[in-house]
């Protein structure tokens, strides 16, 4: 059966007074629930004098009419939120379906505040245009621009107008936990799928390169991947089971730089910094730099016609051998 949330072309079949009490039914409903969320199963389960296409017309009614915030768990199971009215008629005159994309992206966070740079990634809008439509949305006092701090540098993000921003203090919002009640499996876990990520980036690139006519320039951030790219990598994979999200990656990067299996270059960008990592090669999946002659002390007396010569050097060899993409 189609779920209630799927938005479709309204085709009413009862009277419209009978749809309207049941809007409000609804209405009183998510105001009646702690959280303010109703579940697609609440709802059928609380009107059972309704068909599923009498509550689908009149709920996305109310998605089109900003009435209501559509939201999933972790299992992908779709629940509706009452928006504010003053918020809702707010949203029903956007006619910008960029500036309705982007809000639903910051709501989506909630107090947590989103950086610019997520939203960009999220939305798919270039630089200029999320710019132009984050300072609209501020216009309407739809959202503000606050500064949130990852690591040790204030980054400039985004919360809805009226929520007012976690409290820093309060530490980096991850999925792993902290202290002794710290989740080790599911971090090494996420850790083990970042760098096989990582690492397939690279020789990607490397295979890539290899290819590449003398004069055709591969582009290296092509070895390269952000947060958000890591991120829903590990979510496709689908082995994870808890709720991952940026915070969680950040936070195995920085343990993953520390180890030395990642590095981290930052970009600037017309939004503001950005990181991007890769993955710190090993001999193998580098071996332009593991190349021995590199190093080698008496590189300047090799050559073929000389006894110092590649074919007979031990450690040539050994690079040969294991010369491995």
């Amino acid at each position: 059966m189609a779920s209630l949330m799927e938005l479709e072309e309204e085709q009413p079949r009862t009277p419209s007074t009978k749809l309207d009490l049941l809007e409000k039914e609804i209405e009183d409903l998510c105001r009646s629930v702690a959280n303010g969320e109703v579940s697609e199963h609440e709802l059928q389960e609380h009107f059972l004098d309704f068909s599923s296409d009498q509550l689908k017309i009149v709920v996305n009614r109310m998605i089109k009419g900003m009435k209501v915030q559509v939201k999933q768990d972790e299992q992908h199971r779709p629940s509706i939120r009452l928006r504010d009215p003053m918020i809702a008629r707010k949203l029903s005159t956007i006619e910008d379906e960029d500036e309705i994309r982007t809000y639903d992206v910051i709501e989506q966070v909630g107090t947590k505040g989103i950086a610019q740079r997520i939203i960009k990634n999220k939305t798919k809008l270039s630089a200029t245009k999320i710019t132009k439509t984050l300072a609209s949305l501020e216009s309407k006092q739809l959202i503000k621009a606050v500064k949130l701090q990852k690591n040790t540098q204030h980054v400039k993000s985004y919360v809805l107008f009226h929520l007012k921003l976690d409290d820093p203090a309060a530490g980096t919002h991850t999925v792993f936990g902290s202290g002794t009640s710290f989740d080790t499996q599911c971090f090494e876990a996420v850790s083990k799928l970042s760098v096989v990520f990582l690492k397939s980036r690279m020789k990607k690139f490397i295979a890539e390169k290899s290819r590449a006519l003398p004069d055709e320039m591969i582009a290296f951030n092509k070895s390269e991947a952000t947060v958000d790219e890591v991120l829903q990598d590990v979510i496709k994979a689908g082995i994870v089971k808890a709720d991952i999200n940026e915070e969680s990656i950040e936070a195995v990067m920085k343990m993953l730089e520390l180890e030395g299996k990642v590095e981290r270059r930052e970009y600037n960008e017309p939004e503001g910094p950005i990181f991007r990592y890769r993955y710190h090669s090993s001999k193998s999946d580098r071996p332009e730099a593991a190349i021995p002659c590199v190093g080698c002390p008496v590189k300047n007396l090799c050559s073929m016609d000389s006894p110092i010569n590649p074919m007979d050097c031990p450690h040539f060899d050994n690079w040969i051998n294991n010369f491995n993409f």
